[in-house]
């Protein structure tokens, strides 16, 4: 008997503490877990696309891709043979419409001398008025021509003003200090307006485009410092500063479920500037990651 009762004792104890043991498990599953509020973004560059102005041959392409380049530094140029021989055309057409612009003007100017001394015989009756009428016919005349011939010389140099600055567009310079990241055509070749020769990066113009949901966008501001993270370098901290927050959203990022009976995620576009301290490099297409709980003050 006493050994039963002892049994019994110890099932009951050991029951207890099963019990215990699953209240306790289920209350360690019930804590939930906080996950930071993180979001990716891209790493990008201002990028300058150098194009051909004028269709051409390629004469010469003194840049190579890797190569850092500064402002002003010649790219490329082309045959301007035929832009040269436009330009002697235009050159004629402008001193032709000159002489005949001048000559007008001139014709001008003898019969307004005319009709003055003309007008002094008139008063005194010395002159018929056919004649004076003939005079004034002639002289509204003239001045009419004077303004065709002006018309047509402003449009002889307009056409000139055109075919230097096609000139001068022979040979493209960089409009910034940069690297050379693509050369798309080689000497000889030929190109057509508006063919990207030279792709420029200026990898000192670096930010982070990164999707925010309408959820946090409230909580940020420009101005704002956010600390960034990448897989490249996952040591080190990037620092950035928040210069835009888009007014345009985005709808398309996540679609509803019917599961979870969601609506659509609206996110807009923040753009953060990467602070020129930072020596490492993020190259554009990079995936960068910004946690919104760290959001700093705004500078």
């Amino acid at each position: 008997m006493l050994n039963k009762k002892r049994t019994l004792l110890a099932l009951l104890v050991a029951g207890c503490f099963a019990a215990s043991g699953c209240t306790t498990g289920e209350a360690e599953a019930s804590v939930p877990v906080v996950e930071p509020n993180i979001v990716t973004g891209t790493v990008e560059c201002k990028e300058v696309y150098i194009r051909a102005k004028i269709p051409g041959y390629l004469t010469e392409i003194p840049v190579a891709e890797g190569q850092e380049v500064a402002q002003g530094d010649l790219l490329f140029s082309s045959d301007k043979r035929d832009v040269q021989v436009k330009q002697t055309q235009a050159s004629a057409a402008v001193n032709g419409a000159k002489a005949v612009m001048e000559k007008a003007q001139a014709n001008v100017a003898l019969l307004e001398e005319q009709y003055g001394k003309y007008q002094e015989l008139y008063e005194i009756e010395a002159v018929a008025p056919d004649t004076m009428d003939k005079l004034t016919t002639q002289l509204e005349a003239a001045k009419l021509d004077v303004q065709a011939a002006t018309s047509q010389y402003q449009a002889a140099q307009g056409v000139l003003s055109e075919v230097n600055l096609n000139l001068s567009q022979t040979a493209q310079y960089a409009p910034c200090n940069g690297t050379v990241t693509l050369v798309s055509s080689s000497v000889g070749e030929l190109v057509g307006s508006g063919t990207t020769i030279i792709t420029l990066t200026d990898y000192d113009d670096r930010w982070i485009n990164a999707n925010v949901d309408e959820y946090e966008i409230g909580k940020l501001q420009i101005g704002q410092t956010v600390p960034l993270t990448s897989k490249a370098y996952p040591d080190t901290v990037f620092h950035g500063t928040i210069v835009n927050v888009s007014k345009n959203p985005d709808f398309a990022v996540k679609k509803s479920t019917n599961e979870l009976n969601d609506q659509d995620v609206v996110t807009y576009k923040v753009k953060i500037a990467l602070s020129g301290e930072d020596d490492i490099m993020l190259y554009p297409g990079m995936l960068v990651s910004v946690n919104l709980d760290e959001v700093g003050e705004t500078e």
